[in-house]
């Protein structure tokens, strides 16, 4: 590439990643992640349970808390609870992975701005940016670790093991064992295949000894608060019980659910991902090519074991896969495979994207909430086409964006090319965020419902909850509410509460039926956030009323 494309490629990854922040206060939290997360990071706040997180009063121990405190502090900075500072901290760490993303990559012989494009507009890697969880502040903190490692691994420098000790113990810090499990499995089949370059086993055993040290701290700090049980349930139940798969938890999936989920996770770079892999091992006995290899398969293989599996899981692995994919696009090798992913990435640029941003444009969110048919959807976005030019012009422009693509691959000009793809996706992402995602607020927010608990509580209502599985079921309301809601547990103290004082009861709409005969005189407002059904139900004198504007 010449200066001026890597100047060019380097600037659109600095835009790329500043889409991260743009619009993340148009919509509310999204429940239950997102709730739950900015619920504790709350209580954190206003209790001043620093050390141990708390959902509802109550200790939540599936995490430590550094996530909780970045959160709770751009809170405390911002002069109070929004969905922006919620999210500030993921945008934020999401751009600190696309910078030690680009730091890889060069230090690895690729482009630092294709690798750092892929990345940012990864789909997944881009909703997890904009989403107020530790997901991509883990995958940074990870990137970090091994990075650092690799390049203790090539010069023996103390310096550079020691932070990559402690970003690994961040990471863990972060998101509990999931970052430094997957780095240490990574790095130790690296050193397996590929020796330890100029490392000693005195310096790896001291690294091992410090990360060791740093996971300790949180195990002894939650013994000293919570005692044995609470290592029990955070080391067996939380994590065995998750890659084993016990009964009620976590969310369990197929051995191959990564495969076909990663296709629409890292679209359109998906497509170059089997091309970027197989050359990747050809050259496996280079360790540049290695370690990018080992990062991608080694992390995706243990989690596809793992019973229990979610998208954003297979986050710290990302970068590894923008790595292998930016190795690939700058290569030299011209076999059937690379030229036939190459025609199915103009393919896709020049056609899948723009019917995507024209789809997504005229996407009903009413009809969406009311689970209609892909093809009632379909039909109905089409029909409105014809009254909505802007669809129209959208499309069009990707369409052009392609044809730049298509242009530029026949050039051999792989940055112009990377370029073209990544600003339709960043296109694309722009009008998820801008204009898609805000229409979906009336259908998913908690907002009215849990301020409304919270002014009914303020006028001296009683509030409470009943019949919910699980406190972050009831986290949006909680956050929003801005205060703690105790629940209740059985049917009759319920009925007590509701009658001998004033009252507001939120409960579970399947409950609500089954205490119809004996709660059927109170005033009751049902409703629905996302796909939650529930019910107010008020004391005689309407204690939910006190809550309304």
């Amino acid at each position: 590439m010449t200066r001026a494309d890597h100047r060019l490629i380097a600037a659109a990854a600095v835009l790329a990643t500043s889409v991260f922040l743009l619009g993340i206060g148009r919509t509310d939290l999204w429940p239950p992640d997102e709730t739950r997360v900015a619920e504790i990071s709350r209580e954190m706040l206003d209790h001043g349970h620093w050390l141990l997180p708390r959902l509802n009063g109550r200790p939540f121990i599936e995490e430590p808390p550094l996530f909780y405190w970045l959160q709770a502090g751009t809170f405390h900075s911002s002069g109070g609870l929004s969905s922006a500072a919620a999210r500030f901290p993921a945008a934020t760490s999401a751009a600190l992975a696309v910078l030690v993303t680009a730091v890889l990559a060069r230090l690895l012989g690729a482009s630092g701005g294709i690798a750092a494009l892929v990345l940012a507009t990864a789909p997944e890697f881009w909703w997890m940016a904009r989403s107020g969880t530790p997901d991509t502040a883990a995958t940074a903190a990870t990137a970090l670790a091994l990075t650092l490692f690799f390049l203790a691994w090539k010069t023996r420098r103390n310096a550079a093991l020691a932070g990559a000790v402690a970003a690994a113990g961040m990471a863990f810090w972060l998101k509990s064992l999931l970052g430094p499990g997957l780095a240490v499995l990574t790095l130790l089949v690296f050193l397996a295949l590929a020796g330890t370059g100029r490392l000693r086993g005195r310096q790896l055993g001291l690294a091992g000894l410090g990360l060791s040290l740093v996971l300790a701290s949180w195990m002894a700090a939650l013994t000293w608060t919570q005692g044995g049980d609470a290592i029990s349930f955070f080391l067996v139940t939380n994590h065995l019980g998750r890659i084993v798969g016990s009964r009620g938890v976590g969310h369990h999936r197929p051995a191959l659910y990564y495969a076909y989920n990663l296709a629409l996770d890292l679209l359109p770079w998906s497509i170059a991902l089997p091309a970027a892999l197989v050359a990747a091992w050809r050259r496996r006995r280079d360790p540049d090519r290695l370690l990018p290899l080992l990062w991608a398969a080694c992390m995706t293989v243990a989690l596809g074991l793992s019973a229990t599996k979610r998208p954003h899981y297979l986050l710290p692995a990302y970068p590894g896969f923008a790595v292998l994919i930016a190795l690939w696009w700058q290569g030299e090798e011209q076999t059937r495979f690379d030229r036939a992913t190459r025609r199915a990435l103009a393919a896709t640029a020049l056609l899948g994207l723009p019917v995507l941003v024209f789809g997504l444009l005229l996407l009903d969110p009413a009809a969406v909430m009311r689970s209609e048919s892909i093809g009632r959807l379909l039909i109905d976005a089409l029909r409105r086409s014809a009254a909505h030019p802007t669809p129209w012009i959208a499309a069009g422009g990707i369409a052009f964006l392609g044809f730049l693509f298509r242009r530029a691959e026949r050039a051999r000009r792989p940055a112009r090319a990377a370029l073209a793809l990544a600003t339709s996706c960043a296109v694309i992402q722009l009008v998820i965020a801008l204009q898609l995602l805000p229409e979906f607020n009336v259908f998913c927010s908690a907002r009215p419902w849990g301020e409304q608990l919270g002014r009914a509580a303020r006028g001296g209502a009683a509030v409470m909850t009943f019949g919910f599985p699980n406190r972050e079921v009831v986290s949006p309301f909680l956050f929003h509410a801005g205060r703690l809601i105790p629940a209740v547990r059985s049917a009759p103290r319920l009925e007590r509460k509701l009658r001998r004082r004033p009252a507001c009861a939120l409960v579970r709409a399947d409950a609500y039926e089954q205490l119809a005969p004996v709660l059927g005189d109170l005033p009751a407002t049902p409703a629905m956030v996302g796909g939650l059904r529930f019910v107010l139900v008020s004391d005689r004198s309407g204690g939910c009323e006190r809550g309304r504007d």
